[in-house]
């Protein structure tokens, strides 16, 4: 039995974050979000994305320059606030020869490493119904620039990937010029990772009773988002550009912090020592030029 002591409380508190950064770092899935957004650093409650819009390509300079805008459009993320607590009973650090406090601990900090491939997976699966900057859902057939929404009903397969790959290929820029993005990857939940595993990894295919060679093979890198679950939801996009097709907006990262003073009012009356997680994010869209979504039935 551990007699509680300011003493005790500072090593187990070190031992504790030190824990908890461990996992923090090194937790599955924690990176993968880097793969579709693109990190932002915020500097207030909310940022503005002028930038969303066509920026302007190469002309021939003629008499003068004729500068593209920005300032048509208006697109903003307001930043959330996130929390996860664990309540430790002063009893349980008295008695705990087990490990069952980092255990807690490295749990906490594994969900927390991957708070921001979740909330990029529920951005792709409602990016049907969310408007961005020009008004149109992120994925939709009426954005002025062409569409990137290949419908419902779509299965992930060979004719279907074309169809969107032709989509992407048809973006164009303020004057109707194409910009020519190409597919890198397809995304798509667990539901359909099988499909796009099969898609991209098989040399061959049949087609009419007969083996000929695969033309999308080795062609994308498939991203599974396994946050998606058994959504159908999947995409062809370019990732290959700068630019990405989301945004995980930081304003505070994600961090430990501890309330272990001996003194505190829920020390002294309830016996209890706490430990948890705060930050200040989140997830939006960015170019929806750069994907091409379809839903599968």
């Amino acid at each position: 039995m551990s007699v509680i002591t300011r003493e005790l409380l500072e090593a187990l508190d070190t031992n504790i974050k030190v824990t908890w950064q461990k996992r923090f770092e090194g937790a599955p899935n924690a990176e993968l979000w880097k793969k579709i957004a693109m990190p932002i650093n915020s500097k207030s409650l909310s940022e503005k994305y002028s930038f969303l819009g066509t920026v302007p390509g190469l002309r021939e300079f003629k008499s003068e320059r004729i500068p593209g805008t920005l300032s048509g459009f208006n697109y903003e993320i307001s930043n959330k606030k996130w929390e996860s607590t664990l309540d430790v009973d002063r009893d349980v650090i008295e008695d705990d020869s087990t490990g069952q406090i980092m255990l807690a601990v490295t749990g906490l900090a594994t969900k927390a490493a991957k708070h921001y491939t979740i909330l990029t997976a529920k951005a792709f699966e409602l990016a049907a119904s969310t408007p961005i900057y020009d008004g149109q859902n992120f994925f939709d057939a009426d954005h002025t620039t062409g569409s990137n929404y290949l419908g419902t009903a779509k299965a992930l397969d060979a004719t279907n990937v074309a169809a969107a790959e032709l989509l992407l290929n048809k973006q164009t820029d303020d004057r109707g010029e194409y910009l020519g993005y190409q597919g890198t990857a397809i995304i798509c939940g667990p539901e359909l990772s099988a499909a796009a595993n099969k898609l991209v990894n098989s040399k061959t295919i049949v087609e009419g009773g007969v083996a000929v060679d695969n033309p999308n093979y080795q062609r994308y890198e498939v991203v599974v988002l396994p946050h998606l679950g058994t959504n159908k939801t999947w995409a062809v996009a370019d990732l290959s550009e700068g630019l990405l097709p989301f945004i995980v907006q930081i304003r505070v990262a994600i961090s430990l912090v501890a309330k272990t003073d001996l003194n505190s009012d829920r020390a002294f009356d309830k016996d209890i020592f706490t430990w948890g997680t705060r930050a200040r994010h989140n997830v939006g869209y960015g170019n929806h030029q750069l994907i091409v979504g379809a839903v599968a039935s």
